[in-house]
């Protein structure tokens, strides 16, 4: 059973230990392994916080898991051998929630951003104008990692309509919270880390030059992120942030700092997409059939909702868009949802086939 001294337990709160993840580590029943959160990695290296402080941690070749370990996940280590040589990750704890992507390029696999989040800040920057179809793409990944969404607007000082901009969020993020910040302000940034609760941890995205290395040391008082500027002609960050690392911040919360993404690719969505387009779930109770897909089928109610002005245009084809997305994704990953798609595009050619119009065609 394992057994932690409070002043240990305490510095294991500070990075957000609790009781769940106490039962996840109940079965530990030796005084060498010990439970500790994966701060940053380098390379082959990672940087685990344990009740003893920081440790150089590596993961023997011997050790097989489902998934590598990454930035937010509990894990349990044991010392090396010798004092010098690295710690040794010998388990992750089942992850609580987790933010993932396409990987970059091909798209061809999942990969893990972040693990063990409670509350996701996507980041935008207003001294380039509001992206709303881009927003509502990081509202699906976001809302489908488990952790609770909200917009963080930065450089409001650049923006000088702010009713237009919370106007036009409110069409496409009913539910979620949206706060206003600007660096410059010390009670304003006062207030925001004032909203976030002891022990919560927050992972922030958005593309690069928003402004979430600045934001993290604003809130942190301190500069633990490393900044840079963008770039004059397209307002675009340099990438100065290379790596997801975890921060502390007075107050209590952890914030998981990402370099700026590029590439936002959806991998196989579960619930992310119903609640970034809740109106449209709610039209299509009322289609006629309960697999339509929002296009040409008689009977569509989405469209209809459209076709009279109730439903924005941009709305569905945005829904469209990523609802086809994750599908192609979901098909990649399931031989069975390929298969399936396989004998639909069979049906559809031969219904065609045989209609009156194209039967002589081929005459």
């Amino acid at each position: 059973m394992l057994t932690i001294e409070s002043n240990n337990l305490n510095q294991l709160r500070s990075w957000g230990w609790d009781d769940h993840w106490s039962d996840q580590a109940a079965h530990l029943s030796t005084d060498h392994k010990q439970p500790g959160r994966i701060r940053g990695q380098n390379s082959d290296l990672w940087m685990v916080e344990t009740a003893q402080g920081t440790q150089q941690t590596r993961k023997p070749s011997s050790k097989r898991s489902e998934y590598a370990p990454v930035v937010g996940d509990w894990v349990i280590v044991e010392p090396g051998p010798t004092e010098t040589d690295p710690w040794s990750i010998q388990e992750i704890l089942p992850r609580r929630s987790y933010l993932s992507r396409g990987a970059a390029g091909d798209g061809r696999s999942e990969q893990i951003l972040a693990a063990n989040i409670d509350r996701i800040w996507i980041v935008q920057g207003l001294d380039t104008g509001l992206n709303l179809r881009r927003l509502e793409r990081y509202l699906a990944v976001a809302w489908d990692s488990g952790a609770i969404p909200e917009i963080i607007l930065t450089k409001t000082d650049l923006e000088p309509n702010l009713d237009q901009v919370a106007a036009d969020i409110s069409i496409i993020a009913a539910g979620v919270d949206v706060r206003y910040v600007n660096n410059f302000d010390v009670e304003n940034i006062l207030e925001l880390r004032e909203s976030v609760a002891e022990g919560t941890t927050i992972c922030l995205i958005g593309p690069s030059g928003v402004g979430k290395s600045t934001l993290v040391n604003s809130l942190s008082e301190a500069e633990v992120a490393e900044i840079g500027d963008v770039r004059a002609g397209d307002h675009k960050g340099r990438h100065t942030t290379t790596r997801r690392e975890l921060f502390r911040i007075p107050g209590g919360a952890c914030l998981i700092d990402t370099p700026g993404i590029r590439e936002l690719r959806l991998w196989a969505m579960d619930d992310g997409l119903s609640h970034a387009f809740p109106e449209i779930e709610a039209i299509a109770v009322d289609c006629r059939f309960s697999d339509c897909k929002h296009g040409s089928e008689p009977g569509c109610a989405v469209v209809a909702a459209v076709e009279s002005g109730e439903l924005d245009e941009d709305r569905l084809h945005s829904y469209r868009k990523l609802q086809a997305e994750a599908d192609y994704e979901k098909r990649k990953g399931d031989p069975r949802a390929r298969a399936a798609k396989v004998s639909e595009w069979k049906s559809i050619r031969k219904s065609m086939k045989d209609h009156p119009k194209h039967k002589n065609r081929s005459r």
